[in-house]
């Protein structure tokens, strides 16, 4: 077990990953586990997508448009904020 002092879940038998019973929250007995999983890949997709910007930004690749030009990766979100582009 991954954590040997917790019961083991359920409902993660026979679920790739769910031999050790990796579930110290118990998530998977409020949510599915189909959604728990389709979630972790949008997430994980959506982490890489922001490396992957965030290297291009600093490698000094920018959209068209002057707020967009000479901003930082650590500047970005106050610039976009003052521009009203991230306005609700």
């Amino acid at each position: 077990l991954a954590l040997p002092y917790l019961r083991y879940p359920e409902q993660l038998d026979g679920w790739v990953g769910g031999e050790k019973g990796f579930d110290p929250m118990n998530i998977t007995m409020a949510l599915p586990v189909y959604w728990c999983r389709e979630a972790e890949l949008k997430h994980g997709r959506v982490c890489m997508l922001a490396t992957v910007g965030w290297i291009a930004t600093d490698s000094g690749f920018r959209f068209a448009g002057d707020i967009f030009q000479n901003v930082s990766t650590i500047e970005a979100h106050n610039k976009m904020l003052e521009a009203g582009v991230m306005a609700p």
